[in-house]
């Protein structure tokens, strides 16, 4: 779920949400479901995560509280699609989001994304629907209706276990020792999933004083690989933890440095 602190959708950006033809209660719904996403995503600038609460499915709650907030500076609604019914709607929104880039200091980027409404007793509320939230780059997880667990399809027609897709996303070590004849190593993440995997570098490595950590790419294709590399300036002790998380598994390496002058 992804701050110029409030931005508003000017009148002539919302008159090509719904410039096409459509009927006067359509038109009347789209409305409504603009104004809703607005009222949503101007909380999320500000904050207010707990005000937005209200306006989450009943069901969605949970993704909604465990889901980590992106830092959004802005957004505009770029479509609006209403499913047969008018009681269900994707609104694709792009939003100016903050990120920490190693090396660049904090950027903003602007990343569109399809976000999910339904009508909940007469008002627009987020969902996220089950298709999307069993969707993966490898194709949709299936439940297997004997053991009550979910399974990801692989090109063998086997479902591999949770244990063994985590398993194909590695690090070549988690610890590291800097010292003053070998201050800089590098470690290495190998993608062995069918499918693209991402990597983002926790922030807190930009305040870990005395050290330089680079990744050579962040997004890697199967059977790609990234170059991590760490660089301590021999003068300030560390005992500190840089985490890397490989989506779309959701992975954390957690590499534990040190290092004494």
């Amino acid at each position: 779920m992804y701050m110029n602190r409030k931005l508003f959708l000017l009148p002539a950006a919302a008159a090509t949400v719904w410039a096409q033809q459509v009927s006067p209660a359509e038109e009347e719904t789209k409305k409504a479901l603009v104004a809703r996403v607005n009222e949503y995503y101007r909380l999320m600038v500000e904050k207010k995560y707990r005000q937005a609460e209200s306006m989450v499915a009943e069901e969605s709650k949970d993704d909604y509280y465990n889901g980590k907030k992106p830092d959004i500076k802005g957004f505009d609604i770029m479509k609006v699609d209403l499913a047969p019914g008018a009681d269900v709607a994707t609104v694709t929104v792009k939003a100016k989001v903050l990120v920490l880039m190693l090396g660049a200091g904090a950027q903003i980027f602007d990343m569109p994304s399809p976000t999910h409404w339904k009508l909940v007793d007469g008002k627009w509320c987020w969902f996220i629907p089950e298709e999307v939230k069993h969707s993966t780059p490898f194709g949709k997880i299936q439940t297997n209706a004997s053991t009550g667990f979910d399974a990801l399809p692989n090109t063998n027609g086997k479902a591999p276990d949770l244990g063994s897709l985590m398993g194909q996303v590695t690090i070549d070590r988690l610890n590291v020792t800097l010292t003053a004849k070998d201050p800089e190593q590098t470690l290495t993440i190998s993608n062995g999933l069918p499918g693209p995997s991402d990597l983002r570098v926790d922030p807190h490595v930009e305040i870990i004083k005395g050290l330089t950590v680079t990744v050579s790419t962040l997004h890697l294709d199967s059977g790609g690989k990234a170059k991590v590399r760490l660089r301590w300036d021999g003068r300030t002790a560390i005992s500190d933890t840089v985490e890397i998380r490989a989506s779309p598994l959701n992975l954390a390496f957690d590499i534990e440095v040190t290092a004494k002058p």
